[in-house]
């Protein structure tokens, strides 16, 4: 992906998105397959996940990546608040449902993939718990992810009640996915892809990532984002991979690009 700088981006016009660049971070990833399903153009920006951010959250208020800037309005780094805008710059293909009970169920799935104590920060969770658990023996790679502990409160006691927390969410999709299939539906909700199904395709590779030859990414993350807690792969049901699969052929595509 040709990434500009934060400095080159505050001066463009039109959809800008910072993003984590050189791995598929679930939530940038995201963001950017909503806009690529919905065919929604954009600047890609680099975020340097260990870098200097302050040419950044003096622009949006914000360090971290996602954040969607779109002409003069305000930024937006909820993924929720990223979706709306998309829907908002190109109505069609609806990704969020008109139906208030389909669009209900959109939600209510996003939010339990990417929301605050959903799939993506539980699993994390769990990540940092098996980074953690290294100690002094971690590499200079894998001491530099120690500074995500702090920001997601990581606690042992909490890394385990997460696994607990991670397998329901896999499980809940699961058995969703198991009912929508015997309806004659590939789809989380409905029919057709939804924001549901972008997101739970971007985020399951925190369990079990895409190959290299379609999602080329360092050793120390595809070792990190491999599930090795028995707890989560007794939940994970081949449905989930299927799934996957099948949202990146038909909507997303591949490779991946970061």
């Amino acid at each position: 992906m040709d990434y500009v700088s934060v400095e080159q981006a505050r001066a463009m016009p039109g959809l800008r998105l910072i993003l984590h660049g050189g791995v598929p971070a679930p939530w940038s990833e995201a963001a950017k397959s909503v806009l690529k399903v919905k065919g929604v153009e954009f600047t890609p920006v680099l975020c340097d996940a260990l870098g200097d951010k302050a040419a950044q959250k003096a622009w949006t208020g914000h360090e971290n990546a996602p954040v969607a800037i779109y002409e003069d309005e305000p930024p937006r780094a909820g993924w929720a608040e990223i979706l709306m805008l998309a829907e908002r710059l190109k109505p069609e293909p609806a990704l969020v449902p008109g139906d208030p009970a389909a669009r209900a169920d959109v939600m209510g799935l996003s939010t339990l993939i990417c929301g605050e104590q959903g799939f993506g920060w539980t699993r994390r969770l769990v990540m940092l718990r098996d980074i953690a658990a290294k100690g002094d023996a971690a590499s200079g790679g894998e001491k530099a992810i120690f500074k995500l502990i702090d920001k997601y409160g990581y606690s042992g006691t909490e890394s385990d009640t997460a696994a607990a927390r991670t397998a329901a969410i896999v499980g809940h999709l699961a058995a969703r996915l198991h009912a929508q299939k015997a309806r004659g539906s590939d789809y989380l909700v409905g029919d057709g892809v939804t924001a549901a199904d972008v997101y739970w395709a971007c985020f399951v590779g925190l369990l079990d990532p895409l190959p290299e030859a379609v999602n080329p990414m360092p050793g120390l993350f595809r070792m990190f984002y491999t599930n090795t807690d028995p707890v989560i792969g007794a939940a994970l049901d081949p449905i989930l991979l299927a799934h996957r699969d099948m949202v990146y052929e038909r909507h997303i595509g591949l490779p991946l690009d970061f």
